[in-house]
Protein backbone atom coordinates (compact mmCIF):
# COMPACT_ATOMS: atom_id res chain seq x y z
CA UNK A 1 0.00 0.00 0.00
CA UNK A 2 2.84 1.96 0.79
CA UNK A 3 4.47 1.65 -2.54
CA UNK A 4 1.36 2.90 -4.19
CA UNK A 5 0.73 5.92 -2.68
CA UNK A 6 4.02 6.90 -3.23
CA UNK A 7 3.60 6.22 -7.02
CA UNK A 8 0.16 8.24 -7.13
CA UNK A 9 2.25 11.15 -5.29
CA UNK A 10 5.12 11.32 -7.91
CA UNK A 11 2.19 11.41 -10.60
CA UNK A 12 0.45 14.21 -9.04
CA UNK A 13 4.10 15.71 -8.71
CA UNK A 14 4.80 14.83 -12.59
CA UNK A 15 1.06 16.30 -13.39
CA UNK A 16 1.12 19.53 -11.80
CA UNK A 17 4.90 19.84 -13.65
CA UNK A 18 3.90 19.56 -16.91
CA UNK A 19 0.62 21.38 -16.24
CA UNK A 20 3.11 24.62 -15.25
CA UNK A 21 5.38 23.92 -18.42
CA UNK A 22 2.17 23.95 -20.35
CA UNK A 23 0.45 27.51 -19.12
CA UNK A 24 4.21 28.93 -19.37
CA UNK A 25 4.72 28.16 -23.34
CA UNK A 26 1.00 29.47 -23.75
CA UNK A 27 2.19 32.66 -22.09
CA UNK A 28 5.27 32.91 -24.12
CA UNK A 29 2.81 32.26 -27.13
CA UNK A 30 0.60 34.69 -26.43
CA UNK A 31 2.67 37.63 -24.59
CA UNK A 32 1.49 40.11 -26.51
CA UNK A 33 -1.96 39.18 -26.00
CA UNK A 34 -1.29 39.44 -22.13
CA UNK A 35 0.47 42.33 -22.34
CA UNK A 36 -2.61 44.14 -23.66
CA UNK A 37 -4.69 42.66 -21.04
CA UNK A 38 -2.64 43.93 -18.43
CA UNK A 39 -4.16 47.71 -18.11
CA UNK A 40 -7.22 46.19 -17.80
CA UNK A 41 -6.30 43.64 -15.07
CA UNK A 42 -4.05 46.45 -13.08
CA UNK A 43 -6.86 48.61 -12.75
CA UNK A 44 -9.27 45.83 -11.37
CA UNK A 45 -6.65 45.25 -8.79
CA UNK A 46 -5.62 48.86 -7.83
CA UNK A 47 -9.31 50.31 -8.15
CA UNK A 48 -11.40 46.71 -6.66
CA UNK A 49 -9.58 44.70 -4.97
CA UNK A 50 -7.18 46.73 -3.01
CA UNK A 51 -9.64 48.89 -1.69
CA UNK A 52 -11.53 46.53 -0.11
CA UNK A 53 -9.03 46.31 2.97
CA UNK A 54 -10.31 50.03 3.29
CA UNK A 55 -13.49 48.33 4.50
CA UNK A 56 -12.46 47.88 7.91
CA UNK A 57 -12.95 51.45 8.85
CA UNK A 58 -16.42 50.40 8.86
CA UNK A 59 -15.73 48.69 11.86
CA UNK A 60 -14.03 51.65 13.51
CA UNK A 61 -13.91 54.83 15.21
CA UNK A 62 -11.56 56.23 12.79
CA UNK A 63 -9.83 58.83 13.72
CA UNK A 64 -7.72 60.41 10.41
CA UNK A 65 -4.96 61.12 12.60
CA UNK A 66 -4.00 57.50 13.62
CA UNK A 67 -5.13 56.21 10.34
CA UNK A 68 -7.18 53.06 9.67
CA UNK A 69 -5.72 49.83 11.40
CA UNK A 70 -4.88 52.13 14.56
CA UNK A 71 -8.09 53.86 15.25
CA UNK A 72 -9.78 52.09 18.47
CA UNK A 73 -12.67 50.10 17.33
CA UNK A 74 -16.01 51.37 17.15
CA UNK A 75 -18.89 49.79 20.04
CA UNK A 76 -20.51 47.02 20.17
CA UNK A 77 -18.07 44.88 18.69
CA UNK A 78 -17.75 47.07 15.53
CA UNK A 79 -21.11 47.30 14.72
CA UNK A 80 -21.95 50.39 15.91
CA UNK A 81 -21.92 52.31 12.55
CA UNK A 82 -24.50 49.53 11.19
CA UNK A 83 -26.93 50.19 14.31
CA UNK A 84 -26.83 53.76 13.92
CA UNK A 85 -28.14 53.41 10.40
CA UNK A 86 -30.58 51.15 11.38
CA UNK A 87 -31.91 53.21 13.83
CA UNK A 88 -31.92 56.35 11.34
CA UNK A 89 -35.69 57.50 11.41
CA UNK A 90 -35.38 58.17 7.19
CA UNK A 91 -33.52 55.31 6.81
CA UNK A 92 -36.97 53.14 5.38
CA UNK A 93 -37.22 56.44 2.97
CA UNK A 94 -33.56 56.23 1.35
CA UNK A 95 -33.79 52.32 0.81
CA UNK A 96 -37.06 52.77 -0.45
CA UNK A 97 -36.41 56.35 -3.16
CA UNK A 98 -33.38 53.69 -3.86
CA UNK A 99 -35.08 50.44 -4.51
CA UNK A 100 -37.92 52.65 -6.73
CA UNK A 101 -35.28 53.97 -8.96
CA UNK A 102 -33.70 50.96 -9.25
CA UNK A 103 -36.75 49.06 -10.24
CA UNK A 104 -38.00 51.36 -12.22
CA UNK A 105 -34.84 51.64 -14.53
CA UNK A 106 -35.33 47.63 -14.57
CA UNK A 107 -38.86 47.70 -15.71
CA UNK A 108 -38.75 50.44 -18.22
CA UNK A 109 -35.08 50.59 -19.68
CA UNK A 110 -34.12 46.82 -19.48
CA UNK A 111 -37.83 45.81 -21.97
CA UNK A 112 -37.24 49.02 -23.94
CA UNK A 113 -33.75 48.28 -25.29
CA UNK A 114 -34.46 44.80 -25.69
CA UNK A 115 -37.35 45.84 -28.15
CA UNK A 116 -35.01 48.53 -29.78
CA UNK A 117 -32.25 45.68 -30.71
CA UNK A 118 -34.87 43.91 -31.87
CA UNK A 119 -36.38 46.56 -34.18
CA UNK A 120 -32.93 47.64 -35.53
CA UNK A 121 -31.96 43.84 -36.36
CA UNK A 122 -35.26 43.71 -38.69
CA UNK A 123 -33.76 46.64 -40.54
CA UNK A 124 -33.32 45.51 -44.14
CA UNK A 125 -31.27 48.76 -45.09
CA UNK A 126 -27.61 48.14 -43.25
CA UNK A 127 -26.89 51.91 -43.68
CA UNK A 128 -30.16 52.88 -42.04
CA UNK A 129 -29.38 50.08 -39.53
CA UNK A 130 -25.94 51.94 -38.36
CA UNK A 131 -27.44 55.12 -38.19
CA UNK A 132 -30.00 54.28 -36.05
CA UNK A 133 -27.75 52.82 -33.91
CA UNK A 134 -25.60 55.63 -33.74
CA UNK A 135 -28.21 57.75 -33.15
CA UNK A 136 -29.79 56.29 -30.35
CA UNK A 137 -26.14 55.47 -28.28
CA UNK A 138 -24.41 58.50 -28.78
CA UNK A 139 -26.27 60.37 -25.49
CA UNK A 140 -24.53 57.65 -23.53
CA UNK A 141 -21.19 59.40 -24.16
CA UNK A 142 -22.82 62.78 -22.89
CA UNK A 143 -21.60 63.84 -19.34
CA UNK A 144 -24.05 63.46 -16.52
CA UNK A 145 -23.45 67.27 -15.97
CA UNK A 146 -24.30 67.87 -19.11
CA UNK A 147 -27.68 65.86 -19.20
CA UNK A 148 -28.11 67.61 -15.89
CA UNK A 149 -28.14 70.98 -17.49
CA UNK A 150 -29.71 69.97 -20.66
CA UNK A 151 -32.84 68.94 -18.14
CA UNK A 152 -32.38 72.16 -16.27
CA UNK A 153 -32.64 73.99 -19.52
CA UNK A 154 -35.80 72.47 -20.55
CA UNK A 155 -37.88 72.01 -17.42
CA UNK A 156 -36.78 75.20 -15.60
CA UNK A 157 -39.34 77.16 -14.79
CA UNK A 158 -40.11 81.06 -12.65
CA UNK A 159 -44.02 79.64 -11.48
CA UNK A 160 -44.49 83.48 -12.46
CA UNK A 161 -48.13 83.85 -14.26
CA UNK A 162 -48.06 83.59 -18.01
CA UNK A 163 -47.48 87.29 -19.61
CA UNK A 164 -46.60 89.11 -22.55
CA UNK A 165 -42.72 88.73 -22.54
CA UNK A 166 -42.58 86.61 -19.70
CA UNK A 167 -41.50 83.09 -21.62
CA UNK A 168 -38.03 84.20 -21.64
CA UNK A 169 -38.08 83.42 -18.01
CA UNK A 170 -39.43 79.77 -18.51
CA UNK A 171 -37.74 76.19 -19.43
CA UNK A 172 -38.30 74.88 -23.03
CA UNK A 173 -41.17 73.11 -22.03
CA UNK A 174 -43.01 75.74 -20.21
CA UNK A 175 -42.38 78.28 -23.11
CA UNK A 176 -44.09 75.52 -25.77
CA UNK A 177 -46.74 74.78 -23.01
CA UNK A 178 -47.38 78.78 -22.52
CA UNK A 179 -47.28 79.38 -26.07
CA UNK A 180 -49.98 76.29 -27.01
CA UNK A 181 -52.85 77.73 -24.43
CA UNK A 182 -52.15 74.68 -22.56
CA UNK A 183 -51.38 75.90 -19.16
CA UNK A 184 -51.66 79.60 -17.37
CA UNK A 185 -48.19 79.29 -15.27
CA UNK A 186 -45.17 78.00 -15.65
CA UNK A 187 -45.05 74.47 -13.68
CA UNK A 188 -42.10 73.65 -11.13
CA UNK A 189 -41.25 70.14 -13.03
CA UNK A 190 -37.57 70.18 -10.99
CA UNK A 191 -38.71 71.75 -8.05
CA UNK A 192 -42.05 69.09 -7.75
CA UNK A 193 -41.28 66.06 -5.60
CA UNK A 194 -44.06 64.11 -7.87
CA UNK A 195 -42.12 64.87 -11.46
CA UNK A 196 -38.17 63.60 -9.59
CA UNK A 197 -38.78 59.88 -10.69
CA UNK A 198 -40.07 60.35 -13.80
CA UNK A 199 -37.56 62.94 -14.94
CA UNK A 200 -35.16 60.76 -13.28
CA UNK A 201 -35.59 57.66 -15.52
CA UNK A 202 -37.05 59.27 -18.78
CA UNK A 203 -33.61 61.07 -18.95
CA UNK A 204 -31.94 57.23 -18.03
CA UNK A 205 -33.36 56.00 -21.05
CA UNK A 206 -32.55 58.57 -23.25
CA UNK A 207 -28.81 58.22 -22.46
CA UNK A 208 -28.74 54.47 -22.01
CA UNK A 209 -31.09 52.50 -24.29
CA UNK A 210 -28.83 52.28 -27.12
CA UNK A 211 -26.15 51.18 -25.17
CA UNK A 212 -27.75 48.95 -23.20
CA UNK A 213 -29.05 47.13 -27.01
CA UNK A 214 -25.59 46.58 -28.16
CA UNK A 215 -25.22 43.39 -26.28
CA UNK A 216 -28.03 42.12 -27.30
CA UNK A 217 -27.44 43.37 -31.30
CA UNK A 218 -23.94 41.95 -30.88
CA UNK A 219 -26.14 38.35 -29.94
CA UNK A 220 -28.57 38.85 -32.54
CA UNK A 221 -26.03 39.40 -35.32
CA UNK A 222 -25.08 35.43 -34.35
CA UNK A 223 -28.32 34.04 -35.64
CA UNK A 224 -27.99 31.16 -38.02
CA UNK A 225 -30.05 33.14 -41.37
CA UNK A 226 -31.50 29.45 -42.26
CA UNK A 227 -33.76 29.90 -39.30
CA UNK A 228 -35.55 32.91 -40.58
CA UNK A 229 -35.74 31.45 -44.15
CA UNK A 230 -36.87 28.49 -42.80
CA UNK A 231 -39.77 30.11 -40.66
CA UNK A 232 -40.63 32.63 -43.61
CA UNK A 233 -41.55 29.23 -45.42
CA UNK A 234 -43.85 28.27 -42.93
CA UNK A 235 -45.34 31.30 -43.12
CA UNK A 236 -44.30 32.74 -39.90
CA UNK A 237 -44.96 36.68 -39.86
CA UNK A 238 -41.99 39.20 -38.43
CA UNK A 239 -43.49 39.33 -35.21
CA UNK A 240 -43.42 35.49 -35.21
CA UNK A 241 -39.99 34.93 -36.57
CA UNK A 242 -38.94 38.04 -33.41
CA UNK A 243 -40.67 36.00 -30.94
CA UNK A 244 -39.74 32.82 -31.86
CA UNK A 245 -36.49 32.66 -32.94
CA UNK A 246 -35.03 36.32 -32.02
CA UNK A 247 -35.93 36.30 -28.46
CA UNK A 248 -35.20 32.96 -28.07
CA UNK A 249 -31.63 32.94 -29.64
CA UNK A 250 -30.75 35.80 -26.82
CA UNK A 251 -32.80 34.80 -23.94
CA UNK A 252 -29.80 33.38 -21.92
CA UNK A 253 -28.20 36.43 -22.44
CA UNK A 254 -31.27 38.09 -21.04
CA UNK A 255 -31.68 36.34 -18.40
CA UNK A 256 -27.75 37.25 -17.26
CA UNK A 257 -28.01 40.71 -18.01
CA UNK A 258 -31.51 41.04 -15.58
CA UNK A 259 -29.49 38.82 -13.12
CA UNK A 260 -26.63 41.49 -13.13
CA UNK A 261 -29.29 44.42 -13.06
CA UNK A 262 -31.02 42.92 -9.74
CA UNK A 263 -27.73 42.59 -8.34
CA UNK A 264 -27.35 46.68 -8.72
CA UNK A 265 -30.26 47.35 -7.48
CA UNK A 266 -28.76 48.85 -4.37
CA UNK A 267 -26.22 50.77 -6.05
CA UNK A 268 -27.81 53.30 -7.65
CA UNK A 269 -25.24 56.18 -8.39
CA UNK A 270 -24.93 59.74 -7.01
CA UNK A 271 -23.82 62.13 -9.74
CA UNK A 272 -27.40 62.56 -11.45
CA UNK A 273 -29.32 62.54 -8.17
CA UNK A 274 -27.45 64.94 -6.64
CA UNK A 275 -27.26 67.46 -9.67
CA UNK A 276 -31.17 67.02 -10.22
CA UNK A 277 -31.70 67.36 -6.23
CA UNK A 278 -33.55 70.30 -5.36
CA UNK A 279 -34.70 71.12 -1.34
CA UNK A 280 -38.28 70.74 -1.78
CA UNK A 281 -37.66 67.21 -3.94
CA UNK A 282 -35.45 65.38 -0.54
CA UNK A 283 -38.43 62.93 -0.08
CA UNK A 284 -37.97 61.50 -3.24
CA UNK A 285 -34.62 62.22 -4.40
CA UNK A 286 -32.73 61.44 -1.45
CA UNK A 287 -30.91 57.94 -2.00
CA UNK A 288 -28.73 55.95 -0.30
CA UNK A 289 -25.46 57.07 -2.63
CA UNK A 290 -26.35 60.63 -1.70
CA UNK A 291 -26.96 60.11 1.64
CA UNK A 292 -23.59 58.20 1.57
CA UNK A 293 -21.99 61.49 -0.19
CA UNK A 294 -23.57 63.54 2.12
CA UNK A 295 -22.14 62.17 5.23
CA UNK A 296 -18.94 61.15 3.79
CA UNK A 297 -18.16 64.11 1.48
CA UNK A 298 -19.57 66.99 3.69
CA UNK A 299 -19.39 65.81 6.79
CA UNK A 300 -16.18 63.67 6.99
CA UNK A 301 -17.93 60.72 8.71
CA UNK A 302 -15.99 58.64 6.95
CA UNK A 303 -16.18 55.17 9.29
CA UNK A 304 -20.19 55.66 9.09
CA UNK A 305 -20.47 56.16 5.03
CA UNK A 306 -18.33 53.03 4.79
CA UNK A 307 -20.66 51.47 6.85
CA UNK A 308 -23.79 51.86 4.89
CA UNK A 309 -21.48 51.33 1.55
CA UNK A 310 -20.99 48.23 2.91
CA UNK A 311 -24.64 47.52 3.98
CA UNK A 312 -25.25 47.96 -0.04
CA UNK A 313 -23.00 45.94 -0.90
CA UNK A 314 -24.37 43.43 1.57
CA UNK A 315 -27.72 43.35 -0.12
CA UNK A 316 -26.29 43.44 -3.28
CA UNK A 317 -24.64 40.21 -3.24
CA UNK A 318 -27.84 38.67 -1.23
CA UNK A 319 -30.37 39.91 -4.24
CA UNK A 320 -27.85 38.78 -6.92
CA UNK A 321 -27.32 35.10 -5.37
CA UNK A 322 -31.35 35.08 -4.54
CA UNK A 323 -32.08 36.27 -8.53
CA UNK A 324 -29.25 33.52 -9.62
CA UNK A 325 -30.70 30.81 -8.11
CA UNK A 326 -34.54 31.86 -8.99
CA UNK A 327 -32.91 32.01 -13.02
CA UNK A 328 -31.22 28.56 -12.47
CA UNK A 329 -34.03 26.83 -11.53
CA UNK A 330 -36.57 28.46 -13.80
CA UNK A 331 -34.29 29.12 -16.89
CA UNK A 332 -31.43 26.78 -16.32
CA UNK A 333 -29.77 30.18 -16.82
CA UNK A 334 -27.41 31.55 -14.52
CA UNK A 335 -24.30 33.18 -13.98
CA UNK A 336 -22.67 30.59 -11.90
Amino acid sequence: MASKTKVVEKKEKVGISAWWKTELRKAKRNKFLLLLMLPGFAYYIIFHYVPIGGLLIAFKDFKPALGILNSPWAENFGFEHFIRFLQTPDMLDYVWNTIALSLLHIIWLFPLSIILALFINEMRSMRMKKIVQTISYLPHFVSVAAIAGMITLFLSSQGTLATAGSYANEGILNQLLLKLGIIDQGIAFLDDPKYFRTIYIASDIWQSIGWSAIVYIAALSGVDQELYEAATLDGASRVQKMWHISVQVIKPTIVILLVMQIGKIMSLGSDKALLLQRETTYEKSQILSTYIYSLGIGKGEFDYSSAVGLFNSAINVILVLFANFISKKMTETSLF
